[in-house]
């Protein structure tokens, strides 16, 4: 086997693993707004939504189980948690697959003598449509914000009804708190010009970001 035949290889395997990425990608998504549209449901309509559930989870497992409201709200916390960082792994896996397929489509292209070989790098980039630039901006920047205000009205709601702190809202806050900052760090992650910006503009954030990231490495 040659060295174009090696690298070719490489490359059909590693863009058949970014497209399972992908279908993860979507399906977490679409998940993921479920079960945030059924926190949303227990903000406004609270006994409604934790009726539903209740009965799904029954007709489901063809038993009768009594589940409290706290116990039910926890597992939906945990849930989100769960898929939420499933759900950036995979986007994170995406965005940096394809830089790395642009660089071994540009070296089969310089083997092969073939300047066509783009597809994933700057041919896809090339007039880049106005309403995909909308639609990426809507899932990377609008729904993360939009999710982490659903998630931090609906911790409030919890501790201004609590009559005293309980270990489910504990958990609850603790599961809120975390997701909170996996979201603030994939925000981030994600939109690199504004860390840049923060960096640039904001003394103290470049240093912090470092050492955070130099903590974060070695545990």
């Amino acid at each position: 086997m040659n060295e174009l035949e090696l690298i070719y290889d490489h490359y059909k395997e590693t863009d058949e693993l970014s497209k399972k990425a992908i279908y993860r990608r979507n399906k977490n998504f679409v998940v993921l707004c479920v079960l945030e549209g059924l926190l949303f449901l227990i903000l406004i309509k609270p006994e409604y939504a934790f009726g539903l559930i209740c009965q799904g989870i029954n007709d489901k497992l063809e038993m009768t189980l009594q589940l409290s409201n706290a116990i039910i709200q926890t597992l939906i916390w945990l849930l989100i948690v769960y898929v939420l960082i499933r759900y950036i792994q995979d986007v994170l896996y995406v965005e940096r697959q394809y830089e790395y397929l642009e660089k071994l489509e540009k070296v089969i292209a310089e083997l092969s003598s073939q300047n066509v070989f783009s597809r994933e790098g700057e041919n896809y980039q090339r007039d880049y449509p106005m309403v995909l630039n909308f639609i990426d901006l809507f899932y990377k920047m609008f729904m993360p914000i939009f999710f982490g205000v659903i998630n931090a009205i609906r911790i409030y709601k919890e501790w201004t009804v609590a009559k005293g702190i309980t270990l489910a809202l504990g958990c609850d806050t603790i599961l809120c708190v975390a997701m909170l900052v996996i979201d603030w760090f994939y925000f981030f992650e994600i939109h690199y010009k504004i860390t840049t910006f923060c960096k640039v503009h904001i003394p103290f954030v470049g240093t912090l970001a470092k050492n955070l990231r130099k903590i974060l490495k070695e545990v």
